[in-house]
């Protein structure tokens, strides 16, 4: 009884590592750092189609990732939306925001920078708009 566990153990084992190696091999690796300042601001992104959890009002920073990416199986299922959202190749991404008090004197500032980049692929500053919805179009290829 005890080797039967084994063996099924070991075979369990095997097909995970290969299903991670098919994963991993199938696409490649995608990796941004969302900066958004938003003190004075309610904020929402959105990166194609999904909310990626910015709120605005304060300092917030999301790592996000291709869905594809291998840490993508140990997270959960609300991370997984929140911050695996990237695809290679054209990526959408939304920002809508509206300042919370009108007359208010704070600034605005959404950056994302990607890994591998040698500058940011999208930065946002807003000092004097009430409010607004930008969306933009990014194309994201491979960390080589």
């Amino acid at each position: 009884m005890i080797k039967t566990a084994s063996l099924l153990r070991l075979t369990v084992t095997i097909s995970l590592c290969m299903a991670t190696w098919l994963v991993t091999a199938a696409e490649p690796e995608i990796m941004t750092a969302l900066s958004v300042m938003g003190y004075g601001y309610k904020v929402k992104v959105t990166v194609n189609g999904a909310d990626v959890g910015i709120e605005g009002g304060k300092s917030e920073n999301r790592r996000l990732f291709n869905k594809g990416h291998e840490m993508a199986a140990k997270a959960s299922a609300s991370a997984r939306a929140r911050n695996f959202v990237l695809v290679p190749g054209k990526n959408d991404v939304a920002i809508e925001y509206t300042k919370i008090d009108p007359k208010g004197n704070d600034e605005l500032e959404i950056t994302l920078q990607a890994e591998g980049y040698p500058q940011p692929l999208l930065r946002v500053v807003n000092k004097t708009k009430a409010s607004d919805k930008i969306v933009v179009s990014i194309d994201l290829a491979a960390k080589k």
